[in-house]
């Protein structure tokens, strides 16, 4: 160690806001989410836009809502692999186009045909993870096999008293008991900086199409999420 590595080394340890000596393990989960092509696409691909970043579909930058990886294709952090999980996720009315916010029956009725899109979607695709150019998971039907186990659990949709227009005949969500996750066993050790590939392949045919409503296209995201157990210094 020559001496300037010395003094900062004993100025770390004076002043330092972390201890590289000594190491405390923390629940974490890094996430992505990504806009979907309503059109159908063979491909959807995970974490190669960072905070900061903007999705190639909806052209906007991805805030702390869509990912929390800094780096495209790296955690910044050493990180134990425990659960795999994706979710499908339809955008609040409110968050949509506006002829669909100003549509009466979008919730009630409107999104029939969408949520039947979305059931078909998740019988498709296939997701693979690797890591250095080494393939660790490879799951079909990934929106079946690794569901979020968490979120509202929709039992009944609500009518209209007037009958104005026909109700919603089809609500499709994934589970959101957490006994079905997908664990990862044995779980899977990731080296900080160590580069990775995510994706889900259409294989067979393209990912289904989604319905416009009010003539406009329909806001869905997959999410993609790596629950487990970052290792940090010590503050």
């Amino acid at each position: 160690m020559t001496n300037s590595e010395k003094v900062l080394a004993a100025i770390a340890n004076k002043f330092g806001t972390q201890d590289p000596a000594k190491l405390q393990i923390q629940r974490w989960s890094y996430y992505d989410s990504v806009r979907l092509p309503v059109a159908g696409t063979n491909r959807v691909s995970f974490f190669n836009n960072p905070i900061g970043g903007v999705d190639p579909v909806s052209g906007l930058a991805k805030t702390l809502e869509e990912t929390n990886v800094r780096r495209s294709g790296e955690l910044d952090l050493p990180f134990v692999i425990m659960k795999v999980s994706t979710r499908i996720e339809l955008l609040p009315v409110a968050r949509q186009a506006a002829a669909i916010i100003a549509t009466t029956n979008a919730v009630q009725g409107g999104m029939t045909a969408v949520h039947r899109a979305l059931r078909n979607l998740a019988n498709q695709g296939v997701l693979t993870v690797s890591f250095g150019q080494k393939v660790y998971f490879q799951i079909e039907q990934p929106f079946q096999k690794c569901p979020p186990g968490y979120g509202p659990s929709i039992r009944s949709i609500a009518g209209t008293t007037g009958a104005t227009f026909p109700g919603q005949t089809l609500y499709y969500t994934q589970s959101v008991d957490p006994r079905d996750n997908y664990v990862v066993s044995p779980p899977t050790f990731v080296e900080k900086g160590q580069t990775f590939e995510a994706y889900i392949e259409f294989l067979l045919a393209n990912s289904v199409v989604i319905p416009q409503v009010a003539s406009e296209n329909v806001a869905v995201n997959i999410r993609l999420a790596f629950d487990g157990y970052v290792i940090r210094p010590v503050q």
